[in-house]
């Protein structure tokens, strides 16, 4: 009877050396991966309400800028927005020059029909 008391307190000791410590890493783990998912969860959510809707008013202007800033033949007969005139020329210029140039931001014609940014639903 007392080498089945030693063999017990044997295996208890080792369940308790051993199996406590394992419970602890698997709560631990789990605990992770609910937190994990929980963040991750809240950076979706996140994203999804900070994506803007550029919308751009594109309808043909009354007055070309090249006419309202009177530039000469040479001059505009070479510029991106007299060959693409179907877009604003400010649209024009950003899109063939790679950026907008600074007296851009200064005329009526852009501040007219510059993007309006909207958060997206």
């Amino acid at each position: 009877m007392e080498g089945f008391i030693t063999a017990v307190g044997i295996l208890g000791l080792f369940v308790l050396r051993l199996g406590i410590p394992l419970l602890i890493v698997i709560g631990v783990g789990y605990w992770l991966r609910r937190l994990d998912a929980k963040w991750e969860a809240e950076a979706h959510s996140a994203a999804r309400s900070t994506v803007t809707k550029v919308e751009v008013d594109l309808r043909p202007v009354e007055q070309p800028c090249w006419v309202l800033k009177k530039c000469p033949e040479p001059v505009y007969t070479h510029c991106p927005a007299f060959l693409n005139s179907a877009q604003p020329c400010w649209l024009a210029r950003s899109r063939a020059e790679g950026m907008l140039p600074n007296k851009c931001f200064q005329c009526v014609l852009f501040s007219q029909r510059r993007p309006v940014h909207e958060l997206a639903t």
